[in-house]
């Protein structure tokens, strides 16, 4: 039989006074509300960084894929379709799919102004549920020659709505204007893709450029779920031919990047902040009730135990705390991240956060990790204040309340 296990579950629910007893529960709320708070911080963090990821993805992709030249204008320069390489890819099992684009920078002009923009040719392959998380109004796909798909944003600067109409100047042939119809209005968000992107017919943004079919703009390369995307990129770079580059979604949007890792760091600070003040907190709890047991430590030294076996009584003591603590906060979090995704209770300013409501994101491992992690760090915190029993002496701690 374990002794001292046995002793601190027999003493768990007997306090001698009720100052103990309200040291108690203020350990296990401290416990609990801060447990809580970084189960509910993490899942915040990772749903920030999965929505934001997930917007660029959609227009961006994991991985473009481009021709190596001198040109630094926002017109492409044309690609050559290599279908032995996209065989290659279709089947490499770390790519998801596979699509090509044609980029143009143009001109639209609206009723009550103008916006300079990027036209990017999307066509078939793009899947028809990519850019459906965004979509406000209309269709995420391109049916006729002359649709196009522009951001709410613009919308707004160019007084358009849904199945209006548009004048469009490609740059390059300005005496050219083409009459577009607006088809669909999405908005990511993310200002730096809103205000410029606008998606229109790849076949007719080639014909626009004097392409033939096989000339293209870019290749996007979408992994699957939970790839390395710089890893498989490093790898998959080996199979591009010698005139290729490839560029991740990281490069292409440094800024957005090193926004969300500045946030990481925060968090860290934030959470190493929460874990000291728990800490704390328990190691008082745990002082307060060896305090309170003065006369039990002498009577247990004065009967055999050894220093060894009372330390590790009262360590259970706080263990008992601590996983009442972790039960109760996990059962916050839960609730708290239910409600939010499910009700988006919490909204935000999208101009600001890039989103309407705080996101949440289920982690099961960063969920089993954290508590293992607090009860670990917590439990060697524990020790420190057992080590006080060594100086009890028990004939002056039997008579201690005399």
């Amino acid at each position: 039989m374990n002794f001292p296990l046995f002793v601190a579950r027999r003493i768990r629910n007997t306090q001698e006074s009720s100052f103990s007893k309200t040291v108690t529960y203020v350990g296990i709320g401290t416990i609990s509300i801060g447990i809580s708070i970084i189960l509910i911080a993490f899942s915040i963090l990772f749903g920030f960084k999965e929505a934001i990821q997930s917007k660029i993805i959609s227009i961006s992709g994991d991985v473009r894929i481009s021709k190596i030249s001198g040109n630094h204008s926002l017109s492409e320069s044309p690609l050559a379709k290599n279908r032995l390489w996209e065989n290659r890819m279709i089947q490499h099992p770390a790519v998801d799919h596979l699509q090509s684009h044609v980029q143009k920078p143009g001109i639209l002009v609206g009723k009550e102004g103008l916006a300079g923009v990027i036209i990017k040719g999307i066509g078939s392959d793009m899947p028809v549920n990519q850019l459906a998380p965004n979509m406000r109004q209309g269709k995420s796909q391109i049916r006729q020659p002359q649709d196009i798909i522009l951001s709410e944003t613009m919308a707004r600067q160019l007084k358009v709505r849904l199945n209006e109409s548009l004048i469009l100047y490609f740059l390059s042939q300005p005496e050219r204007p083409r009459k577009v119809h607006v088809t669909g209005i999405y908005q990511t968000g993310l200002e730096e893709l809103d205000k410029i992107y606008i998606m229109a017919d790849r076949a007719w943004v080639q014909k626009m450029n004097g392409w033939t079919e096989d000339s293209l703009g870019t290749y996007e390369l979408y992994f699957k779920k939970d790839v390395d995307v710089a890893q498989q990129t490093a790898s998959l770079v080996k199979s591009l031919p010698m005139d290729w580059k490839a560029e991740t979604v990281f490069e292409l949007n440094p800024a957005i990047f090193d926004w969300m890792s500045m946030l990481d760091r925060n968090i860290v600070i934030f959470i190493t902040l929460l874990l000291v003040v728990a800490c704390f907190n328990l190691v008082a709890t745990l002082w307060v009730l060896i305090m309170e047991r003065i006369p039990m430590v002498g009577l247990l030294k004065a009967l055999g135990s050894s220093h060894a076996q009372i330390r590790m009584l009262f360590w259970w003591n706080g263990f008992f705390i601590l996983i009442r603590g972790i039960v109760i906060g996990n059962l916050l979090a839960i609730l708290f991240c239910w409600i939010q995704s499910s009700y988006h209770l919490i909204p935000l300013d999208p101009e600001n956060y890039y989103m309407n409501a705080v996101p949440i994101h289920w982690d099961v491992l960063t969920w089993i990790l954290v508590n293992l992690g607090t009860c670990l760090l917590v439990a060697l915190i524990m020790t420190i204040p057992t080590h006080f029993i060594k100086k009890i002496d028990p004939q002056e701690a039997i008579n201690y309340k005399n």
